[in-house]
């Protein structure tokens, strides 16, 4: 009896785990909306002003037509990362519970579905010829405001408690 018990209290907590997941998902997808569009910018400009003699050499022309070519691409990268997250699988799936619990990347199935930012990032590089750098091109977790919002959440607390009770 006690046994039955301590199941239908454990299956309230994993459901209970999941909804605030849920919750919390759509909380930061807006966030996150957000820093999809801007980053791809952010990280070329990082890398333009590291490499002055590179950026010296740029032409006027060519820096309007990067600038245009990010402002036209960032926003389709943000909507087929938002569509891929949308699904509340994908924030609930693929948890490992090893790290420090401080990062929405801990879930390394969730965070992929960001590749299309990176890729943004590779093909805008590439595109204007920026010299090859041996820093990896990945989209990164905010660790900042954006527009008066901060990513630090208790998601990564929640995915490990659900995944004390196994998988859907």
């Amino acid at each position: 009896m006690r046994t039955d018990e301590e199941l239908r209290e454990a299956k309230a907590i994993l459901a209970r785990a999941r909804q605030a997941v849920v919750r919390m998902a759509a909380e930061i997808r807006p966030v996150l909306a957000e820093d999809f569009v801007e980053y791809p910018a952010y990280e070329v400009r990082r890398r333009f002003v590291s490499t002055p003699g590179f950026a010296g050499s740029m032409a006027d022309e060519d820096i309007a037509r990067l600038k245009a070519m990010l402002a036209a691409r960032s926003a389709e990268a943000r909507d087929a990362v938002l569509a891929a997250m949308a699904a509340p699988d994908a924030w609930l799936a693929g948890v490992d519970c090893t790290g420090p619990g401080k990062s929405l990347a801990e879930n390394e199935r969730l965070w992929a579905l960001t590749s299309p930012i990176a890729d943004l990032v590779r093909e805008v590089l590439a595109a204007f010829g920026f010299p090859a750098d041996d820093e990896p091109i990945e989209y990164r977790m905010p660790m900042r405001f954006i527009h008066s919002k901060v990513l630090f959440t208790d998601m990564p607390s929640r995915w490990c408690l659900s995944g004390l009770f196994g998988r859907k």
